[in-house]
């Protein structure tokens, strides 16, 4: 038990160490705290968008279903991670950085339980999740950590709370697009078997 909290001692030491710094600059450039603010709103906004962009086979000349399977396995992966977050953050009830030091987040955000980042773990349940979407997918990676960072940036969240959220999105995300590749691949074989039998 001792060890468990030395450990943590050292997280939320790092934890606020990150922070301060990144309040420190605050202010220094207008323009790129408009970028982490507007990171830290709308990426999930635009991730979707490109998610339903390369679904609809836009950007393939050759019509295919392969898009829309990896599109329902990125957002199946948002889903289920985000509902699986629920318990975790009520049981964990851990405050926003705003909420314990006398600091005013670049956005504004109502308070709430910080652990773990829905955010981060949406981003990148979006963008592993949408792996075989294509060369979109390195953007939707991008983007996601894009949106982390911009979390952290911005106030919102501990590193810690980031990091955690984020490796579950991505774990979420690689099982739902393994699961749909798999399926997608089994599919036909199961269907040629069938034909064969004259059924």
């Amino acid at each position: 038990m001792g060890r468990v909290l030395r450990i943590w001692s050292f997280i939320e030491r790092a934890d606020w160490r990150i922070l301060r710094w990144c309040e420190g600059h605050w202010g220094r450039s207008p323009a790129f705290d408009a970028a982490m603010m507007a990171a830290a709103l709308y990426t999930p906004f635009v991730m979707l968008a490109l998610i339903a962009i390369a679904a609809s086979g836009w950007a393939e000349p050759a019509r295919s279903e392969a898009p829309v399977w990896a599109a329902a396995a990125s957002v199946g992966a948002a889903v289920i991670v985000r509902a699986a977050h629920e318990p975790i953050s009520r049981a964990a009830r851990r405050p926003r950085p705003f909420e314990v030091e006398p600091m005013q987040a670049l956005v504004a955000h109502e308070p709430g339980d910080s652990f773990p980042s829905n955010h981060a773990a949406g981003g990148f349940a979006l963008a592993v999740g949408g792996w075989h979407l294509g060369d979109v997918a390195y953007v939707l990676l991008a983007l996601a950590i894009w949106l982390s960072v911009a979390r952290i940036y911005c106030g919102l969240h501990y590193p810690s709370d980031v990091v955690a959220g984020a490796a579950s999105g991505a774990v979420v995300g690689y099982a739902c697009s393994s699961l749909q590749w798999a399926y997608r691949e089994s599919l036909p074989q199961a269907m040629a078997g069938l034909g064969a039998k004259g059924l």
